[in-house]
C-alpha cells in the first residue's frame, strides 16, 4: 500500500502541533515532581524536627557540658582585687582567640549597687563577651575551648552552668527553633561564688552573662509584642521579656536550693550582657528588683548589681527611671544604632541609667578616641575598625524612621518595613555601622576611660 504523501508545509504544521501538545503535558510532569520534592522535603524535614525535638526531651544528641572548671593557681587571692586574663573571641579577627586583663574584688559586693563602680563594669564587658564566644564549644566538631568556664574559673567561681547553651548553638536547633517558633529563648551561663568582704562578711554571689543575638534569635529581637492584645497600657517586650523570665525562673530555683528556709539576705546577683543578651539582663534583673517589694526575693535590693552593654531599647513601661531600678547601668555608643532600636519615638527605653561611651563632636573626644584605639589594638591585634562619624548618619537614620514611622504599629505595614530596609540599605553603610557595635569595641572604649568620662 503505498505510503500518503506529506508535504514540508504539511509536516512543519503537524510538528508544531506535537510540540505544542506536548508542552503542557511536559510542563504538568515538571510541576508534578516538583510538587513531589516539596512534598518529600516537607516530610523529611518534619521528621528531622520530631526526632530532633525527641532528642531534646532525652536529653540526647547535643555537645555535652564542660568538666567543672577548677581554680588556676596563678590566681593569687590576695586581700583587695586581683588581676586575670581572660581569653575570648572577636569578630574583628573572624573570631580568633583574642585576650585582656580584668580586675576583681570580692568587696566589690558589700558596695551600694546603685553607685556607678567602673571596674566591675570594665570585668562585666568581658564577660558579656565572653558569653559570645562560648556558642562555639557546643557546636560538633569545633574544638573550641570552653571560654566562659576558664573565665569564671579564674574568677573563683564554681558550679558554672552553661547548659542552656546545649540546643541552642548548633544551626539544626535554630531551624527547628525557628520551624516551632521556640525564638524567644537566650543563652546565658550561671555560677557561684562565696564572696568575702574585708571585715570577714560573706555572701554567695550568683552570677549570670547572657550572650548576644544568636541564630532564629534574631527574629526574636523583632517580636515586640502588643499590649492591646494583654489588655495592657504598656508591656516590656515580648521577646526579650520572654528570654528573662527563664533566666529569673533558673535563678529561683538556684536561690532556693541553696537558701532554703534560711531566707536570702546573704545571696547577691550580678547580671551582665551584650545586645540582645543585655536587653535580657536588664529585664531579668528589673524583675529581680521587683520581687524585692515581695514576699520572696531572689536577693535584697542591696545585693542586686546589673552592667549591660549595647542595650536596645526594650519596654514600653512609664516606670523605668523609678529609683528601684538604680542598681541597673546600660553603657551604649552613639555610634552603634543597635541602642536606638526600637525606637524612642515609640515610647521605648531602657530600665535604670543609660551611660553614653564618648561620642564623635563631643569636647575632648579625639584624645579619648585615640586611647580607646591604643587599646583595642593591644587586645585584639588589629587596628578599630569603626569609624565614629558613623554617629552622624545613625541619628539621620532614626530620625528618618521616627518621621515615616510614627508607631511601632506602623512597622508592621508592609510601607514600614519597607522604609526599614531601606534605611539600613541606603542610609547607612550597615557593615561598617555594626563594627560601633563589637564587644570589643566596648571593651576598648571601657578600658581607656575613667569613669567620669561616660556621660
Amino acid at each position: 500500500m503505498a505510503k500518503e504523501r506529506v508535504t514540508t508545509g504539511e509536516r512543519d504544521e503537524r510538528g508544531e502541533k506535537d510540540v505544542a501538545g506536548g508542552r503542557p503535558r511536559r510542563r504538568r510532569r515538571v510541576l508534578l515532581v516538583l510538587l513531589v520534592a516539596v512534598v518529600c522535603a516537607g516530610v523529611g524535614l518534619a521528621a528531622l524536627v520530631g526526632v530532633r525535638l525527641e532528642q531534646r526531651r532525652r536529653g540526647e544528641g547535643a555537645v555535652g557540658a564542660p568538666e567543672a572548671p577548677r581554680q588556676l593557681e596563678t590566681v593569687e587571692r590576695a586581700d583587695g582585687p586581683f588581676t586575670a586574663r581572660i581569653e575570648f573571641t572577636s569578630v574583628a579577627t573572624g573570631s580568633e582567640t583574642v585576650s585582656t586583663e580584668v580586675t576583681w574584688d570580692d568587696e566589690w559586693f558589700f558596695e551600694d549597687p546603685t553607685v556607678y563602680n567602673h571596674e566591675l563594669a570594665t570585668t562585666c564587658a568581658v564577660l558579656s563577651a565572653v558569653a559570645n564566644s562560648e556558642s562555639a564549644y557546643y557546636q560538633a566538631g569545633s574544638g573550641s575551648p570552653a571560654y566562659m568556664e576558664d573565665a569564671l574559673a579564674q574568677l573563683g567561681f564554681e558550679d558554672v552552668s552553661t547548659a542552656s547553651y546545649q540546643y541552642r548553638s548548633e544551626i539544626l536547633d535554630e531551624v527547628v527553633d525557628l520551624l516551632v517558633g521556640d525564638d524567644d529563648v537566650v543563652a546565658y551561663s550561671v555560677a557561684s561564688k562565696t564572696v568575702t568582704s574585708d571585715d570577714g562578711r560573706e555572701k554567695t554571689l550568683l552570677l549570670v552573662s547572657v550572650r548576644g543575638s544568636y541564630g532564629a534569635e534574631w527574629l526574636s529581637d523583632l517580636n515586640m509584642g502588643d499590649a492591646a492584645v494583654y489588655d495592657l497600657d504598656a508591656m516590656d517586650h515580648e521577646g526579650f521579656a520572654r528570654a528573662a523570665s527563664e533566666l529569673v525562673d533558673e535563678l529561683s530555683a538556684r536561690v532556693t536550693e541553696r537558701a532554703g528556709l534560711d531566707g536570702t539576705d546573704d545571696i547577691a546577683l550580678l547580671f551582665c550582657g551584650h545586645s540582645r543578651g543585655a536587653a535580657t539582663a536588664n529585664l531579668a534583673a528589673s524583675y529581680a528588683d521587683d520581687m524585692t517589694q515581695g514576699l520572696r526575693p531572689l536577693a535584697p535590693l542591696g545585693s542586686i548589681y546589673c552592667y549591660t552593654f549595647a542595650t536596645p531599647e526594650l519596654t514600653t513601661m512609664g516606670n523605668v527611671s523609678d529609683p528601684l531600678y538604680d542598681n541597673i547601668f546600660n553603657v551604649l555608643n552613639p555610634s552603634d544604632v543597635v541602642p536606638r532600636l526600637p525606637l524612642a519615638a515609640w515610647g521605648y527605653a531602657r530600665y535604670g541609667h543609660d551611660l553614653w561611651l564618648p561620642g564623635y563632636g563631643d569636647e575632648g573626644f579625639e584624645g579619648r578616641y585615640e586611647r580607646a584605639c591604643a587599646q583595642f589594638e593591644k587586645n585584639v591585634g588589629v587596628a578599630c575598625p569603626y569609624d565614629p562619624r558613623d554617629r552622624e548618619s545613625v541619628d539621620a537614620l532614626v530620625a528618618d524612621l521616627a518621621r515615616e514611622m510614627p508607631t511601632d504599629d506602623d512597622l508592621a505595614s508592609v510601607g514600614g518595613m519597607a522604609s526599614l530596609v531601606r534605611g539600613l540599605m541606603t542610609d547607612v553603610d550597615i557593615a561598617r555601622v555594626l563594627c560601633g557595635h563589637y564587644p570589643s569595641v566596648y571593651i576598648a572604649w571601657m578600658q581607656a576611660l575613667g569613669p567620669d568620662e561616660l556621660s
